[in-house]
């Protein structure tokens, strides 16, 4: 597995965040990061979101502005993310470090 010299640094940084810290902080830092996302995943956030990715898709369509990414599609990530904050943190991380390949590392 080939590392690039920017992920290299990146990861060298996490690790001295981690020994900063110490290793239980170090995880429950990470677990609050998530937590952070995870518990504003509420239906009424969702919704709300969903309602404001929609409004600026039209604003930019109005403009003749192309998004990257369709509102629609936007729409999905968040729905998607919804889906998940049904698991715990840890259940989620175990998860990833198990099936989710990230490219390049």
């Amino acid at each position: 597995m080939i590392i690039s010299n920017e992920t290299k640094e990146r990861m060298n940084e996490i690790r001295n965040i981690e020994n900063k810290y110490g290793l239980m902080q170090f995880r429950m830092g990470l677990s609050h990061l998530v937590d952070v996302g995870h518990s504003n995943l509420t239906d009424e956030n969702v919704e709300e979101g969903l309602k404001q990715i929609m409004a600026k898709g039209e604003e930019k369509k109005a403009n003749g502005k192309i998004p990257v990414m369709t509102p629609e599609f936007q729409c999905e990530i968040l729905r998607c993310s919804a889906e998940l904050a049904r698991f715990s943190i840890w259940t989620l991380f175990a998860y990833i470090k198990k099936y989710v390949e990230i490219g390049g590392l």
